[in-house]
């Protein structure tokens, strides 16, 4: 089966605007998604999967010099976006990663995607139920589920956020979740806030660039701010 990496990224994040260009250490944060994502050996290529907007032009930029894919689609209809992308890939299935998710680990991606490849359900997860921090969100999608899920979805919020719809309909669809040995919920990797993009800079600045999911957890339970706020 032919699974390629879609790492969804636009500039106009409401929480926090401009984060993917925002720079962790020597880079933005969109090419340590991608980097991070290339010691990955069960993907079948990276794809920066972003809108046709001008505003997001910067992200183009970030694609070329990292030498992955690049595929440009509508703004809000995140879901046709990704159909669209995996048509055009002739691809079998997609990964689905956020571009906040700068420590995403490959070992972790390669994991779900196995799973999907042994078992060839509608998708394979790792967030349903979640046991993964935020920031660590594997998606395996089936481009034949993504084409149902096209045909059947209407509410604006599902098709934006792509899978939303899925899990709700949970009886419609075969899922086959991949969770961790136990919950690894008490961190957050997500980049969502200035808060998150401070821990984010420490950790750039802790752990070394290839760092496996766990070096990256013990770092953040001692990330200073994480202390301070327990002791207040």
């Amino acid at each position: 089966m032919h699974i390629p990496a879609l790492v969804f990224s636009r500039m106009d994040s409401s929480r926090l605007p401009g984060k993917a260009m925002m720079r962790l250490g020597d880079a933005p944060v969109l090419a340590w998604v991608v980097q991070r994502l290339s010691a990955s050996r069960e993907l079948d290529g990276i794809v920066v999967c972003t809108s046709d907007r001008t505003l997001d032009d910067p992200l183009t930029v970030v694609a070329d010099k990292m030498k992955c894919g690049l595929f440009r689609g509508a703004a809000d209809d995140v879901l046709g976006r990704a159909l669209a992308c995996a048509r055009y890939l002739n691809a079998d299935a997609v990964v689905r990663i956020s571009g906040d998710s700068p420590f995403m680990d490959a070992r972790l991606v390669d994991s779900v995607v196995r799973c999907f490849r042994d078992t060839k359900p509608d998708i394979a997860t790792n967030v349903h139920p979640r046991t993964y921090p935020a920031g660590m969100s594997v998606e395996v999608i089936a481009t034949a589920t993504l084409q149902r899920m096209d045909e059947a979805v209407t509410e604006p919020s599902d098709r934006e956020h792509v899978t939303t719809y899925l899990y709700r309909n949970v009886d419609d669809f075969r899922i086959e979740n991949v969770a961790a040995a136990s919950s690894l919920r008490d961190v957050d990797l997500a980049l969502d806030t200035k808060d998150d993009f401070a821990l984010a800079s420490w950790l750039a600045g802790e752990v070394a660039a290839d760092a496996d999911l766990n070096t990256i957890i013990d770092a953040a339970r001692r990330y200073p701010a994480r202390k301070s706020e327990n002791v207040t």
